[in-house]
């Protein structure tokens, strides 16, 4: 009999804990602001994380295009290179062949 009681303490504590522990979670009420606090910090985070790396972004494509540019420039003056040798074996051709004519007549 004494066990019973002891059972029925316990399961009474056990419901009053419940009921009371029901009661404070209904007390809490919702209201919204949390969610647009979160996403103010979210948005500001996004924000500062953009501008700390648009710097390094616009570097970046800068090196790029300039790179291609100087590549490109490079081939150019390859290419000059090569015309300008061409260029001048022809006027050493014509050179020699105007001396050849030259002591003919």
């Amino acid at each position: 009999m004494g066990e019973k009681k002891g059972v029925e303490n316990f399961m009474q504590e056990n419901i009053k804990e419940k009921i009371e522990l029901a009661d404070s979670i209904s007390e809490t009420v919702y209201d919204g602001t949390a969610d647009w606090q979160f996403l103010f910090i979210v948005i500001i985070t996004i924000f500062i994380t953009l501008l700390l790396l648009m710097p390094k972004i616009y570097l970046r494509n800068s090196i790029y295009y300039e790179s291609r540019a100087i590549d490109r420039l490079e081939t150019q003056y390859g290419a000059l290179l090569e015309e300008h040798k061409l260029l001048s074996r022809k006027v050493e051709g014509l050179k020699v062949k105007n001396q050849i004519l030259d002591t003919i007549f």
